[in-house]
């Protein structure tokens, strides 16, 4: 091989390493051995529908492999609402830290550190960072994540 053959082969093998470094990690199995940390989260603004107000920051933590429900980290600033609306699949939430009013189905909850929440399917939700601290709070859910929003 000559050394121009040579260096474009090692120019390109460069240049697939560090894409592959820049792209985007996938989040692991939900099945798989896993050990997190809130404190350690990669936090992102996430790609959200434009009834999203921003603030919102998420960090994913694993997909389930069966039904493509993520698991993952959101967190909300102080007095930020995110408004009502439903998805097509349940999603299972626990407060971390901060207060939250939370809204579900027409009744108002209060929420507090280790608060747990259940969301069937459809049912209309809404969430309210209450306090003077950002809320952070852990969710799964029982299929890929979408919204639907109410008006």
């Amino acid at each position: 091989m000559s050394k121009k053959a040579f260096a474009a082969v090692m120019l390109l093998v460069g240049a697939v390493v560090f894409a592959q470094a820049q792209a985007p990690a996938k989040p692991p199995s939900s099945e798989d051995a896993l050990v997190v940390n809130v404190a350690d989260a990669k936090w992102a603004a996430p790609n959200l529908p434009p009834e999203v107000p921003p603030g919102l920051m998420g960090a994913p933590i694993a997909v389930d492999p069966k039904t493509g429900g993520p698991v993952g980290y959101a967190k909300f600033p102080p007095k930020y609402v995110f408004p009502m609306h439903w998805h097509s699949h349940p999603e299972y939430a626990v407060l971390i830290s901060g207060k939250a009013s939370f809204t579900l189905d027409g009744k108002t909850h209060q929420l507090l550190p280790g608060s747990y929440s259940v969301i069937p399917a459809k049912a209309h939700h809404s969430v309210t960072c209450s306090g003077e601290s950002e809320c952070v709070i852990i969710s799964r859910r029982g299929g890929p994540v979408d919204y639907h929003f109410v008006k």
